[in-house]
């Protein structure tokens, strides 16, 4: 399970694993709130983030409020876009906030035709951002959901 940049990151481990000759898939993979590409700048939050990243004194704005960034990338590894289809047959659940003020459910939606449907999706009524406004309730289902999962 992974939240934010973290669910990008657990989308990629997992097809990545699954990819391996003699790699160990996961028994399940949860994303929630996971961008569907790189350098998404829908966003005002985004448009932010991407200033404290790109501009000589973003960074320093960033070291400042006691944001740690690392450098940029010598060659951008693939999005999660291009590499969810890869995680079939591991059960995968999508879960993404109608609210989310950082990546608008068009992230969630194409991630989940990116997956040509293997994916269960849930856009989430009133949620905003990641684990920050991840319920006890949601924890709980997507908890029952891997249970269930794992199960099979």
């Amino acid at each position: 399970i992974g939240f934010s940049m973290g669910a990008s990151i657990v989308l990629r481990h997992a097809a990545l694993c699954s990819a391996l000759p003699g790699g160990t898939r996961p028994d399940a993979v949860v994303s929630v709130s996971a961008p569907a590409r790189w350098w998404s700048r829908e966003t005002a939050p985004m448009r932010r983030v991407h200033w404290l990243l790109e501009q000589p004194h973003g960074k320093l704005a960033a070291r400042a409020i006691g944001v740690r960034l690392g450098e940029s990338w010598v060659q951008a590894p693939e999005s999660p876009l291009e590499v969810v289809a890869r995680i079939t047959p591991t059960p995968l659940l999508i879960v993404h906030g109608d609210l989310d003020h950082y990546f608008s459910q068009e992230h969630a939606k194409s991630l989940h035709r990116a997956s040509l449907g293997h994916a269960e999706l849930w856009i989430e009524p009133g949620m905003r951002h990641a684990e920050s406004a991840a319920t006890p309730d949601l924890v709980d289902r997507m908890a029952a959901w891997i249970a269930g999962e794992i199960e099979q």
